[in-house]
């Protein structure tokens, strides 16, 4: 059996876990143990991240070609004709070998009986495919759920086709250099060398001084010095966050539900020598990775693993000067990147994280020095979860002011101002969707 029909193979059983048993998409392709040294690594993570990317369409075209559903016991060679149409419509391998390795596949994953069957529908598509006159239904044609649809369209009316679009659209590497080890503008040309590209073909300077955006994404093996902590990846966008909250502020600094710790390493990299850094997550292997960041980046902060809500187990009673609150979301504003985040949310989900969300805000208000500041983030793009949030939250707390988050001006020019803060959608200069929104304690 080729490698190329194992690896089909594989990604059909990754693609069917995830919108068939709702496991998360990284999850999926941890537990199927691919060689990490695998030479067709790279097409197997195309074709599940893709397959996953474009499935209501795909979906849409196996339709046409069978006459009634396939069984539920069968999914996996569901979703493996999913993957091989994926294969024909956006990669460039030659549509006979997808068609001859999907269908080796399907005997590769037991399912000897239902060879023939793949390689019918296979054929039938290349037959017919380009004389096919299609009505879609929305979601095949914007491949998103249509609960989410729904939900762009109520709450960005003018921009939802753009969101949907970018969603669909790999999201470009970026990253964080820590100039107290390097300047930005050394960093990249460090990266240029050892890739033997120019500047211009290897990426650019973002808006803020200390983010690069590379052309074509590369493995953290082949960035100079990451061992050594001279820059860690981190979309432009997360990385406003810490440029808000600072701002010319410093002192005791609490950054909650803070794994994996991109923004606890962004604060430490840019905080004076009167500042310190506590962070806090609920989930102990998480807060694991944060440390792990932090020794990489030869960096230290209180690193605590705790329920945020139970303070009386881990707050020391000392007041913090600034909050940096990412709050637990729906990510829709990062579908780009993790795909699958379509498949598992619900509607019924962003109700839960509304409370959650308010929950969180409340107490860790109680935690606040008057005169001090607590950012707001999430990466999502959704009202309920960021602009009603702070408007709960507002209308219940006197000492509450929002106030203007003072932005690097090109940023600002690009972010939507909302009634409560700021959004910047997804695929703007080729970040991510992130909400911030800044809340200043009034001194009584």
């Amino acid at each position: 059996m080729s490698n190329g029909v194992k690896i089909r193979a594989k990604a059909a059983v990754v693609i069917d876990q995830v919108t068939q048993k709702g496991r998360s998409l990284d999850r999926a392709i941890e537990v199927i143990g691919l060689d990490k040294n695998s030479k067709q690594k790279s097409l197997f993570m195309a074709i599940c991240y893709g397959a996953i990317r474009h499935y209501w369409e795909l979906q849409a075209d196996l339709n046409r070609y069978i006459s009634r559903p396939i069984k539920k016991k069968d999914s996996v060679i569901e979703n493996l004709i999913v993957s091989g149409l994926f294969q024909i419509k956006y990669t460039r391998i030659p549509a006979h070998a997808v068609v001859v390795q999907t269908v080796e596949a399907a005997k590769d994953l037991k399912k000897h009986n239902l060879s023939a069957f793949v390689n019918a529908v296979l054929r039938k598509y290349l037959r017919t495919s380009n004389s096919a006159n299609m009505v879609l239904e929305d979601q095949a044609i914007y491949n998103h759920p249509q609960w989410l649809l729904d939900q762009f369209r109520e709450d960005w009316p003018d921009h939802w086709q753009e969101i949907c679009k970018n969603n669909n659209i790999q999201g470009p590497m970026w990253l964080r250099v820590n100039r107290k080890k390097i300047e930005t503008k050394k960093y990249l040309s460090k990266i240029a060398e050892s890739l033997n590209k120019s500047l211009e073909e290897t990426g650019y300077i973002g808006d803020l001084d200390h983010s690069i955006c590379l052309n074509d994404p590369i493995s953290v093996d082949l960035l100079p010095n990451f061992e050594k902590g001279f820059v860690s990846v981190q979309d432009g966008a997360a990385q406003i966050a810490a440029e808000i909250l600072l701002n010319g502020r410093n002192g005791k600094i609490l950054d909650a539900c803070a794994a994996p710790g991109g923004k606890t390493g962004h604060l430490l990299e840019i905080i004076d020598s009167n500042s310190s850094v506590t962070a806090i997550d609920i989930d102990p292997k998480r807060t694991e990775i944060i440390n792990d960041n932090l020794m990489r980046l030869d960096l230290s902060a209180n690193v605590i693993s705790a329920n945020i809500l139970d303070t009386k187990k881990w707050w020391n009673s000392e007041l913090y000067d600034l909050i940096l609150l990412d709050a637990p979301c729906s990510s829709t504003g990062v579908i780009r990147r993790h795909p699958d985040i379509k498949h598992l949310k619900r509607k019924e989900d962003i109700d839960s994280l509304n409370n959650t969300q308010s929950r969180i805000l409340n107490s860790l208000w109680n935690l606040l020095a008057p005169g001090g500041y607590l950012l707001y983030v999430t990466c999502s793009i959704l009202k309920k979860e960021n602009d009603l949030v702070i408007k709960y939250f507002l209308n219940r707390n006197t000492t509450a002011i929002q106030k203007n988050l003072l932005l690097n001006n090109n940023i600002n020019d690009v972010m939507h101002k909302t009634d409560y803060g700021c959004q910047l959608l997804p695929g703007t200069k080729g970040m991510d969707g992130f909400y911030f929104s800044l809340l200043k304690k009034a001194v009584l």
